[in-house]
């Protein structure tokens, strides 16, 4: 099933790349997880048995990994090959035949794949941060992704241990972040984690079911939650803090490409 979706992908990526005219936004997102130790506070919070963030959540790809798949797929029926490597070449990466009297074409960015530490925006922040007392900085992340509507825009997962966060940054009026963490409840327990292939072809199969767990009754157990759930109007290029007296999020987002000073 995981073929298919592969398989599906690489068309509609290469229909949006040869049909689409709009011109896209690219924005550089990058989050950092914030869980705070011994802190006090004389705000209540309910109990339950279940919490869900989000039923569909797109998990980033690692930078090591291939966008989609560069290995040759091979069809069920053995007679089509489709070798990624060479699309890929033709489409995103072969610029030498632009007149030069042409406008300068911006190269899209790997979108959703997880971006390398050193090219992080945060470092030096997050180490100012990181010396404040009772406060633990955890899954600093940062990827690119295109300033679509709500609707196009996926939850991203930024965090899966202790404490529980997703991110959707979007455009509406003016750019949005939705920022959701959780601890105390399994809050992942019941979503789709969807690869980024499949979050390609949704448009084709329309959404993923969320899990079913079925647990028996008396395998529940009520647990306090912590949930910190808050949308936004920004501005790019700058980074805000969502705040909450257990966990919290630090997301900055940047436009692309960068703007020299």
């Amino acid at each position: 099933m995981r073929l298919f979706f592969k398989f599906l992908a690489v068309f509609v990526g290469l229909s949006q790349h040869i049909f689409s005219e709009e011109e896209i936004q690219y924005v550089k997102v990058e989050v950092a997880a914030v869980i705070w130790k011994n802190q006090m506070t004389t705000e209540s919070f309910e109990k339950v048995e279940e919490y869900t963030l989000a039923n569909e959540i797109l998990a980033l790809e690692q930078a090591e990994d291939p966008q989609i798949n560069l290995e040759t797929i091979e069809l069920p029926q053995g007679q089509i090959k489709i070798d990624l490597d060479y699309i890929e070449e033709i489409f995103f990466d072969d610029y030498e035949d632009i007149e030069d009297n042409q406008a300068e074409i911006i190269k899209p960015p790997r979108i959703y794949r997880v971006i390398d530490k050193k090219d992080h925006e945060l470092n030096g922040t997050m180490r100012r941060i990181g010396k404040i007392d009772n406060l633990e900085l955890s899954d600093h992340k940062s990827w690119y992704q295109p300033l679509n509507t709500e609707g196009d825009s996926p939850f991203v997962l930024v965090s899966s241990e202790k404490n529980q966060c997703i991110v959707k940054v979007f455009q509406s009026r003016y750019p949005r972040i939705h920022a959701k963490c959780v601890e105390g409840p399994d809050a992942l327990e019941k979503a789709y984690i969807m690869s980024k292939s499949e979050f390609n072809v949704k448009p084709l199969i329309g959404e993923f079911l969320p899990k079913n767990t079925n647990k028996e009754e008396d395998e529940k157990v009520e647990k306090i939650l912590y949930l910190l759930d808050e949308q936004r109007r920004i501005s790019l290029n700058e980074f805000h803090y969502f705040d909450h007296p257990k966990v919290g999020l630090l997301v900055g987002v940047y436009k692309y490409p960068k703007e020299e000073n």
